[in-house]
């Protein structure tokens, strides 16, 4: 039994997403927002106009992305499937990576669409050399390209021989949100629509779970707009069979407050801070790729080793995990099996820490002294 002084000893718990930090600090910012958005809770299914809040989120947005367009959704699942919904048809087949969270794969199977499996590359991303060579063998309507924990995919790179096929191409950055990060590619700005989450668990995130979808096509903004709406039409005509899909407008007010807080405390510059840190000090290599973001941080851990490090990162209370316990295509419920090795790989052999801009050097220090 442990002295009861003991438990004011023991070291904090080192988590992916230290959400009662994060209110300790910024409650009241959140509060007053929330406060403010109270006063107008109507959604445009309503055959409402936009909420000014989640009009002001979407200007916020634009001046960020450089999109256009933007429509918020209560989750970035919803945005997928409204993609695939509107850029697809039923039966279509549809090119996924094999890697990554299964929202993208069980988007359009929900939808009745087929998923086609692609290796990945180095970055952990989909490989755009195995991409390619599959839209000539044999072309889908359409593409979903994910951006996973922060590293970019230069979708330009696809963006030729997907337009000489008639290719759609929807981008997943649902942990990637750009805000002004010096990448060379810029999610959205090559693909037909890009969609996001602003879940609690991602910087910059609302308090519960939000999504978005940003494009560059009016038309395809509108159609968008209905289909949130219950088929309802910026005239306020019912002009066809829709949902109800909405970030309600306290999260807006919440994700807008969110954005000012990263921004005036240099968020994401403190995430690469411990980024580089992390490469500086620990013996086991980063993924590669460009990444600002830092979602968390993924290093490569020989398969023999992953489960004894993580029993000595685990006894120092540093909740460090393995992600994507399984290549997508190897659940008996999608038809199309086959061998992927660099998927393989990183489902054998990442290892990820947590990364967020609330960390201290002791947690840090704890870490590198244990590996």
């Amino acid at each position: 039994k442990l002295d009861s002084r003991a438990c004011y000893l023991m070291p904090k718990a080192i988590s992916f997403n230290p959400h009662k930090k994060r209110i300790d600090l910024h409650r009241v910012d959140y509060l007053r927002a929330i406060s403010d958005a109270m006063e107008y809770p109507f959604q445009a299914e309503d055959g409402r106009d936009i909420a000014p809040i989640q009009a002001e989120l979407a200007d916020a947005c634009i001046s960020y992305s450089g999109l256009p367009y933007w429509s918020f959704t209560n989750c970035c699942t919803d945005s997928l499937q409204m993609a695939v919904q509107l850029l697809t048809n039923v039966g279509d087949r549809i090119i996924v990576p094999a890697y990554g969270w299964r929202a993208f794969s069980n988007a359009p199977t929900i939808m009745g669409r087929e998923v086609d499996f692609c290796d990945i590359n180095e970055t952990g991303n989909i490989d755009l050399n195995n991409l390619e060579t599959m839209i000539k063998q044999k072309a889908p309507s359409a593409v979903i390209i994910v951006h996973n924990f922060g590293t970019i995919v230069d979708v330009s790179q696809i963006k030729g021989i997907c337009d000489l096929h008639g290719v759609k191409i929807i981008e997943d950055s649902a942990p990637s949100f750009y805000m002004r990060e010096p990448y060379m590619y810029k999610p959205g700005h090559s693909s037909d629509v890009v969609c996001y989450s602003f879940d609690f668990t991602k910087f910059p995130g609302c308090l519960g779970s939000g999504g978005a979808l940003g494009t560059s096509d009016s038309d395809l903004s509108d159609r968008i707009y209905e289909l949130q709406a219950h088929g309802t039409d910026k005239n306020k005509q019912v002009v066809g069979v829709g949902t109800k899909s909405f970030m309600d407008n306290t999260s807006c007010a919440v994700l807008l407050k969110e954005f000012d807080i990263f921004e005036q405390n240099k968020y994401r510059e403190r995430r690469r801070q411990n980024a580089t840190w992390y490469k500086n000090n620990l013996p086991y290599k980063c993924i590669s790729g460009e990444n600002y973001i830092w979602e968390r941080y993924s290093m490569f851990v020989p398969f023999n080793e992953v489960d004894h490090v993580l029993e000595k990162l685990h006894s120092i209370k540093c909740l460090a995990r393995t992600m994507f316990k399984q290549p997508l295509n190897t659940y008996p419920f999608y038809s199309n099996q086959k061998y992927l090795p660099n998927v393989k790989k990183f489902v054998e052999n990442l290892v990820h820490l947590p990364c967020h801009q609330f960390m201290e050097q002791e947690e840090l220090d704890r870490i590198k002294n244990i590996l």
